[in-house]
């Protein structure tokens, strides 16, 4: 494993201080590694593990200790920030407009950055999930390739999922489907609380299956149709922020990828016509690293524009959805070629 995916394994004797009965309590509760230990709330500790929140608190501050998530420096974020892998989308267009300034001078392709978190809207038959598909499968090859050399989960909220469509971008790619499909952990959430569960198990999964990439489609889809009305608003809000905050977690801990679809509402505030906004509020718009919004284009294409990002620009990119998956268009590879030549 290589130094930028290590992780400290969460056992006896790791952590000065703490006693063998609490590391055993804080495994049973899911938390397996020191790193994801370091990430938790004591009060949530607490409850999920049963013991003192004194000792929640000595167990939480010892992780921090070890992993050394105290103050740094900038130039020690930022070399740390240079060990981010990029998972790429499949579209050399899409790519490049993800590709940030410190990509460029280190050399590197654009793409999802891993340990953040990235929130993709569209309206429906847009081509969110079919992207989602193109990323499970992009995933998994080496990093040199534009993958992340490991496995995916797939909480998958409306039964979107669909092995077939694996094997048709893996058929088009010359892969091993059987062998991409084993590959993709999917967990179909019958309910809200379900779903929560299935995201509160990935701190222990993700370190035990080498998972890299976390989707999850949609996020607020159950959400929406379980609370129903301004009077579950709040509580439906405080289910939303809390798994907001586990995927944030997971990703910086388990340094994963994880990406979320979210759906799209007519926006009735607005003095504009057919205006559109994607559902979930401001605890949804304040929460992912980077916001990106999926419309229909010209001619059967795609438009990828980054809404929200600390380092990339607002910018906005055409592809295509085929059999084969998410590719260039036929002017995004002229262009390409046409650059090629005269390099």
């Amino acid at each position: 494993m290589s130094e930028q995916t290590r992780q400290i394994k969460l056992e006896a004797g790791i952590l000065p201080g703490v006693s063998t009965g609490t590391i055993k309590k804080i495994i049973k509760a899911g938390i397996t590694t020191v790193e994801a230990l370091a990430t938790l709330n004591p009060r949530d500790l607490k409850d999920d593990a049963s013991m003192g929140l004194d000792t929640s608190e000595n167990a939480i501050k010892a992780a921090i200790d070890l992993t050394e998530n105290g103050f740094i420096t900038g130039n020690e974020l930022w070399d740390r920030r240079k060990l981010r892998t990029r998972l790429s989308t499949g579209s050399r267009a899409v790519d490049e407009i993800m590709r940030s300034q410190q990509d460029i001078e280190n050399d590197k392709r654009g793409g999802f950055e891993s340990e953040t978190t990235t929130e993709i809207a569209a309206g429906n038959g847009v081509g969110k999930t079919q992207l989602c598909h193109q990323l499970a499968v992009i995933a998994q090859l080496p990093i040199p390739e534009g993958g992340l050399d490991g496995e995916v989960v797939w909480v998958d909220t409306e039964n979107t999922f669909i092995p077939g469509r694996i094997d048709q971008i893996c058929k088009a790619r010359g892969y091993d489907t059987e062998g991409f499909l084993d590959k993709i952990h999917h967990g179909l959430a019958l309910n809200t609380p379900h779903q929560g569960m299935l995201i509160e198990k990935l701190y222990s999964y993700c370190p035990e299956h080498n998972i890299k990439l976390i989707i999850v489609d949609s996020l607020m889809g159950l959400l929406r149709s379980e609370y129903i009305g301004r009077g579950t608003l709040s509580a439906r809000q405080d289910e939303l922020k809390t798994m907001l905050l586990t995927l944030a977690k997971v990703a910086r801990s388990t340094k994963t990828t994880v990406i979320y679809t979210n759906q799209i509402m007519d926006d009735p505030g607005s003095m504009y016509a057919n205006a559109s906004k994607a559902t979930g509020g401001n605890v949804m718009g304040h929460a992912a690293t980077t916001r990106i919004w999926l419309r229909k284009g010209r001619a059967g294409s795609r438009v990828f524009k980054i809404n929200k990002s600390p380092y990339l620009d607002e910018l906005e990119a055409t592809f295509i959805i085929t059999e084969n998956g998410i590719e260039d268009t036929e002017d995004n590879i002229k262009r390409w070629s046409k650059m090629e030549e005269e390099q």
